[in-house]
C-alpha cells in the first residue's frame, strides 16, 4: 500500500482540485452545458487522483526495489509509466466518445498540480532571516 505521507499529499491535491473545479464549472457554464462541465471536471479530477496514486505506487515500488538491491527498479518504473498512460488514454478516449462529458473540462484537472504546487510553495514557504 501507499505511504501515508504520499496519501496525505494526494488528498491535499484533491481538496485543492475541488475548489478549482468549482471555479472551472462556473466559468465553463458560460460556454457549455453545466452538466457536461460538471461531469467533465469530475472525471478529470478522478483521473488526476488515480494518476497521482499510480505515481505514488511506482515511486514507492522503485524505492523499495532499490533498497533491497534489486536492479529492475527502472523496469518497474517504465511498467508503471506505461500502465498510467494506458489508463489515462482509455478514459480520455471514453470522455471523447461520451456526449454528456466535456472533453476540455476532463483534460484541465490533469494540469492542476502544475498550478497547485507553485502556489503551495509560495503560501507555505517560511521566511528566513
Amino acid at each position: 500500500m501507499v505511504n501515508k505521507e504520499l496519501l496525505k499529499e494526494i488528498m491535499f491535491i484533491i481538496r485543492c482540485s475541488a475548489f478549482i473545479d468549482v471555479a472551472g464549472i462556473i466559468i465553463a457554464s458560460f460556454y457549455i452545458n453545466v452538466s457536461d462541465a460538471v461531469f467533465g471536471f469530475l472525471l478529470g479530477t478522478i483521473l488526476l487522483a488515480a494518476d497521482l496514486f499510480f505515481i505514488a505506487l511506482s515511486v514507492q515500488d522503485a524505492a523499495r526495489g532499490a533498497l533491497a538491491g534489486s536492479k529492475n527498479g527502472s523496469k518497474k518504473a517504465v511498467f508503471y509509466y506505461i500502465l498510467r498512460f494506458l489508463f489515462l488514454g482509455v478514459f480520455l478516449v471514453l470522455a471523447l466518445k461520451i456526449k454528456s462529458i466535456s472533453f476540455p473540462c476532463t483534460i484541465i484537472p490533469l494540469f492542476y498540480p502544475k498550478l497547485i504546487y507553485p502556489v503551495k510553495a509560495v503560501i507555505f514557504s517560511k521566511k528566513e532571516g
